[in-house]
């Protein structure tokens, strides 16, 4: 077979350059066709890259720690029986791949004499992920203390520094550099508003079956939220709404024909939305493992790019904070996002005059005009407040 190349990907237009965090296979290994080869750094997150081919890894251009120009060369991939000739050819100077070894101890020591830690050669040595952080976050990459390999800045850094500067005191007006989660969201919320125009319903939603239900699951010892609840409910609702489980295209409505729920996530450095995969297919307990399992990877920031993408519906819930009702911005390309607040017990009359204190709960489907009117709308909203009654 001809050799195989494995190139530093370009992941999004303004990518530059990521870093290789590890090899997940040394020369001489053999490797499957879409086996993990390496994990690398970006400047939005890690990921892992795989094998374009299966092979034996011939070659690693670059060491672990190496910053590398995205769409570069960075490994070979051959039989094994392939001459030197051969693989020094694929990667000759000619294809701009500068050389990069691991420096040895006393050039550690070298370098952390004769420049600040972190500077290697006149040069700040950083993370790309570092560089981009203190680019947005208005912080000289320079002046941070580095804790990587010898001195390299990394993003954890940089978040220090920032931090840091938080604290330091600041005069009664001060300019608050945004940080790339807030650029996201604002790039974000702009797109959708710009190109959706929003159109809100809200109907009170009985909650006395759902709360039973959810009392008699924590007695069985399964740990289920109300969140989790409602993502189960939405769920078994969404199949005879079809276009509120769609995408408006110029030319056409583009219904998904499984139902991935997104659940909005509130973090310190901004607002996440990790999605849940064929969410009607799921028990509800399946749902709140599924919910755990990806909150907690908000908290320890170990939530990957690919489990926020795909999402074809949204929940976000406020109730936790006592909001009683709000109205949510769309996620596009979606056309709906549901937004619900606290259960409060409201008074109602029966039909004999008497009163009694039910449990209710506001919930705001907010819909893409374009794709889904009014009447659709308040449909969904009554079918999604019959399946709570009947939990």
């Amino acid at each position: 077979m001809p050799l195989t190349r494995v190139i530093m990907p370009k992941t999004g237009a303004d990518m530059e350059e990521g870093r290789i965090v590890a090899w997940k296979k040394k020369v001489g290994d053999r490797v499957a066709k879409g086996e993990v080869l390496l994990e690398i750094e970006t400047d939005k997150a890690n990921m892992e890259i795989e094998a374009p081919e299966a092979g034996i890894v011939l070659k690693h251009l670059y060491s672990e720690g190496a910053n590398v120009p995205a769409t570069h060369l960075i490994a070979v991939l051959g039989e094994g029986n392939e001459s030197a000739e051969e693989i020094a050819k694929l990667s000759s100077p000619g294809e701009a791949l500068p050389a990069v070894k691991a420096k040895r101890p006393s050039e550690v020591a070298a370098i952390s004499q004769s420049a600040p830690k972190g500077v290697a050669g006149g040069k700040v040595a950083a993370s790309p992920l570092a560089r981009r952080l203190a680019q947005e976050m208005a912080i000289d990459i320079a002046t941070v203390q580095g804790s990587g390999p010898g001195g390299r800045i990394e993003k954890e850094d940089v978040l220090k520094a920032a931090e840091s500067a938080k604290s330091a005191p600041v005069a009664a007006q001060s300019r608050v550099p945004h940080t790339p989660m807030r650029r996201a969201i604002a790039r974000h919320v702009t797109r959708s508003m710009q190109e959706i125009p929003h159109f809100s319903v809200t109907m009170s939603m009985d909650m006395t079956a759902a709360l039973r239900k959810k009392s008699e699951l924590k007695s069985a010892g399964r740990d289920v939220s109300l969140n989790d609840i409602l993502l189960f409910a939405v769920a078994r609702a969404l199949p005879s709404h079809p276009n509120l489980n769609a995408e408006f295209q110029p030319d056409a409505l583009l219904v998904h024909p499984d139902v991935h729920i997104g659940f909005a996530v509130g973090a310190e450095d901004g607002l996440y939305i990790p999605v849940v995969r064929s969410t009607g297919k799921l028990s509800v307990d399946q749902i709140a493992a599924e919910t755990r399992r990806l909150t907690d990877k908000v908290a320890a920031k170990t939530l990957k790019e690919e489990e926020m993408a795909g999402g074809t519906f949204t929940i976000s819930n406020l109730g936790m904070f006592g909001v009683e009702s709000f109205t949510a911005i769309i996620s596009p390309p979606q056309t709906a996002i549901l937004s619900v607040g606290q259960v409060q017990d409201q008074p109602v009359r029966a039909d004999d005059g008497s009163l009694s204190w039910r449990p209710e709960m506001a919930a705001t489907i907010t819909v893409d005009h374009r794709a889904v009117d009014g009447l659709a709308a308040a449909r969904f909203l009554a079918a999604l407040r019959d399946f709570l009654k009947s939990l």
